[in-house]
């Protein structure tokens, strides 16, 4: 019996308009009106995650910013934290800065970023009260306790600069969820099933309870994690060779489907 639904959200949950439909929001309250946890699991850090959260009314901690965080929407402290080692942050952003690389980083439910350009946000624009914090040259001043880096480029050229940063940072940082224009920059270790398997664990619940939702490639962990793997149509094909439930697109309410053949039939 699936007893913890673990939701990604862009591509998955979320239509391509950053939308979540009414029958995908009807589907998760009734399984949670039969006694089922539900919680999002995404890269986005825990403010960008909460405000989908609420649409939904989750009642289970998030995950966020990869698994590298499990916070309750408007809890002051997370649960479960894991953060880049500070050196490895100060050498990061002093590369970026040499070479002129936009990249932001994430310290609790804060943004920073060394100049603020609303294009390279753009997955945040549903986003209500959504805030930058600027600190130009003083970026090294912002490097404690950071959870996830994120590095840019509007023009699709990231991958040669994760190439760079994976060899230039070998065992210290980890890329995932590239998509062309942007990639997540995590501790090693983190990943979805990380922090899914925290949140298990705190209710007591084993792999096979657990049913995981998602289609790129930082999903593909919890994907082999959750005894019940849903995976949209637009989802990578590694994600979907993972599948124990292949659900129609995110854009045809595939998660909808799959909540309501898999927990309410």
């Amino acid at each position: 019996m699936i007893k913890l639904i673990a939701l990604d959200l862009d591509g998955t949950l979320l239509t391509s308009e950053k939308k979540i439909t009414p029958r995908t929001r009807a589907a998760l309250q009734a399984a949670m009106a039969r006694g089922v946890h539900v919680t999002l699991a995404t890269g986005r850090m825990i403010g960008g995650a909460a405000y989908f959260g609420r649409q939904v009314g989750v009642n289970a901690p998030l995950i966020c910013c990869n698994g590298g965080v499990v916070q309750g929407m408007d809890a002051a402290e997370p649960l479960f934290e894991r953060c880049l080692a500070e050196a490895t942050v100060r050498r990061l952003l002093t590369l970026c800065h040499a070479r002129g690389w936009y990249a932001n980083w994430y310290i609790g439910r804060e943004i920073f970023v060394e100049r603020f350009d609303p294009a390279y946000f753009y997955a945040y624009r549903t986003v209500e009260d959504f805030k930058v914090h600027e600190v130009g040259d003083d970026f090294l001043s912002y490097t404690d306790q950071v959870i996830q880096c994120v590095i840019r480029d509007l023009d699709g050229k990231v991958e040669p600069k994760v190439r760079v940063l994976m060899e230039e940072f070998a065992g210290e940082l980890v890329a995932q969820q590239n998509t062309g224009t942007s990639a997540d920059l995590t501790p090693p270790g983190v990943t979805k099933a990380l922090g899914l398997s925290f949140l298990a664990e705190q209710y007591g619940l084993t792999p096979a309870e657990v049913m995981a939702c998602g289609d790129a490639d930082n999903d593909l962990p919890m994907l082999r994690y959750a005894g019940t793997a849903v995976v949209p149509e637009n989802g990578l094909p590694e994600a979907k060779a993972l599948a124990t439930y292949h659900a129609p697109s995110n854009d045809e309410d595939g998660i909808a489907r799959a909540v309501e053949e898999l927990v309410l039939a």
